[in-house]
């Protein structure tokens, strides 16, 4: 992908940008990245191995599982129905499928897209063969989580039942609407399930953080049209980062979306959570910006591939990682990159993604009772020094500071006189099980390993 001579200011950032990546690569980090500024290209290059067995690199040409970015396109999908005179996204789900239980009569389209229904994340493995009938009948019998329209909930289910929905309504398989509607007039040609030529040597082999091969995502038990419904329209299609930035480019335009199509697509439809800072669109998360800008983004992973997708539209900024060895410390790249462009003297972290240590329980256990001893004892003042001194500056970068007091006022009220119940790990995110004398819910907090101390890096209740 050619781009005109970047000017000098851009140039700049490129270079560190570049150097940046450099070192994560020398640290272990494997995957292809593309970072456009003010419509130029800064960087579009491949980093570590596609294949360490036959030593292949990988480049901007690299083939990539993108996970839940997946839930973009079956969003567009819906759109682009709509505007066809298709359906209606207030459809109720009774006008697709038999026999909707009582329970679920009043979900609509809307309902799936925005994780509103109230479907738990997921009802089966992603590679676990299942049939259309029995995927619905299994989704059907699932008791929901609290009535649809009520809150937030991320569900892997609504977005495979709106995968059903659109073939049943375009009478075309799921990747072959996706690909003659979407895919092909944004010159996205590496993109899909199975319909990409693709040779054998395209596609990433996905390895552990010790380098042991997990393989590809198309060898696992796909059917011949690719995963089945657990994974099957809300994850697992595979791309190339400069199709992620054909896609962006061509969402700027209004041929395949339209504006109102778009309007919907970018609207902040629901926090993702009662105390979030961020809100669900259709198939994209919003977070707003200490510029008063947003950014749109959305990320997806399943332990081995990891991918992430942020633009910045205000800032013209684009960020698209595609890695086939997932750390905290891959998850930690497309904001470095947003911080070294939009803040002159901005230092990224350098992480070594092959160890990414475990936390010692002494050390977790004194993190854990500082977050929540000044959640649950501090005021305005001491909020503001624990935020400066003992949180990232992505985490710190994610809002003005009035809005953080707020939210620490809001999470002070809501632990008040509450017990741990129990605690989790899940890779960097620690899951304290709160009780209260009225309630009962999660804390999440996401720990940040730098320079040797822990850093809060995200906060929230689900």
């Amino acid at each position: 992908m050619s781009c005109e001579k970047k000017p000098e200011k851009q140039n700049d950032i490129s270079i560190k940008i570049e150097s940046y990546l450099q070192e994560m690569s020398k640290n272990g980090f494997f995957g292809s990245v593309l970072v456009a500024y003010k419509g130029q290209i800064l960087l579009s290059k491949g980093y570590g191995k596609s294949n360490i067995e036959s030593q292949f690199d990988n480049s901007s040409q690299t083939v990539f599982d993108i996970g839940s970015i997946t839930k973009q396109f079956t969003a567009a999908g819906i759109l682009k129905l709509e505007m066809q005179g298709k359906l209606s996204v207030e459809d109720k789900i009774t006008s697709f499928f038999e026999n909707v239980p009582e329970d679920k009569q009043e979900i609509t389209i809307h309902h799936l897209l925005t994780h509103s229904a109230g479907f738990p994340g997921g009802i089966g493995d992603d590679y676990e063969e299942i049939s259309k009938k029995d995927f619905i009948d299994l989704a059907f019998q699932t008791p929901l989580k609290y009535k649809a329209g009520e809150k937030f909930n991320y569900s892997n289910v609504g977005y495979s039942l709106l995968t059903i929905i659109i073939e049943k309504v375009s009478k075309l398989s799921y990747e072959n609407y996706l690909r003659e509607n979407l895919f092909l007039p944004a010159k996205m040609k590496q993109t899909g399930y199975v319909l990409p030529k693709w040779t054998n040597n395209d596609i990433a082999i996905g390895y552990y953080t010790n380098n042991k091969a997990w393989g590809k995502p198309n060898e696992k038990n796909w059917s011949s049209e690719g995963p089945y419904l657990h994974l099957k329209g809300n994850g697992g299609i595979l791309s190339t980062t400069e199709d992620m930035y054909n896609w962006h480019l061509a969402l700027l335009g209004n041929d395949i979306l339209s504006k109102t199509a778009k309007t919907k697509y970018y609207k902040q439809h629901i926090k993702e959570g009662d105390d979030a800072m961020s809100y669900y669109a259709y198939g994209w998360a919003i977070f707003p910006t200490p510029r008063n800008t947003n950014l749109i983004a959305h990320n997806g992973g399943n332990g081995i591939f990891y991918a992430d997708f942020l633009r910045y539209l205000t800032e013209d900024i684009t960020i698209i990682l595609l890695s086939n060895k997932s750390s905290r410390s891959t998850e930690m790249i497309p904001n470095q990159i947003a911080g070294i462009i939009l803040k002159p003297d901005f230092e990224p972290t350098i992480s070594d993604h092959d160890t990414d240590d475990p936390i010692e329980e002494e050390v977790l256990n004194l993190f854990v009772d500082n977050v929540l001893n000044t959640l649950r004892n501090g005021e305005k003042e001491s909020w503001e020094n624990f935020i400066s001194e003992k949180c990232t500056q992505e985490f710190i970068d994610m809002v003005p500071i009035e809005k953080h007091l707020s939210y620490f006022e809001k999470f002070k009220n809501r632990l008040k006189n509450g017990k741990i119940e129990g605690i989790e790990m899940q890779n960097d995110e620690i899951l304290l099980q709160i009780k209260t004398k009225d309630d009962e819910f999660t804390l999440v907090i996401i720990a940040v390993q730098s320079k040797g101390e822990l850093l809060l890096g995200g906060l929230g209740i689900k």
